[in-house]
């Protein structure tokens, strides 16, 4: 669950196609696993998991649009 939403975070910030918007996203996952282990235990391997759905998600998004350009010449 923690791998789809990072990877919906990073797609769609992705598609606001601004550059602050990916930048906020991708510091604001650290940031909030941060916060939750001042209050509590958590997990690096959950981190890693964000942190990879969130690339994942931009890097499904650049490979869809290369996808669509390329039926589109064809």
């Amino acid at each position: 669950m923690l791998f789809l939403t990072a990877t919906t975070i990073g797609l769609l910030a992705g598609m606001t196609r601004n550059l602050a918007s990916i930048i906020a996203a991708a510091l604001l996952i650290p940031l909030v696993f941060l916060v939750a282990a001042v209050f509590g235990a958590t997990s690096m391997l959950g981190l890693l998991i964000a942190i990879l759905g969130f690339n994942f998600g931009l890097v499904n998004l650049i490979v869809a649009a290369a996808f669509i350009e390329t039926f589109r010449h064809a």
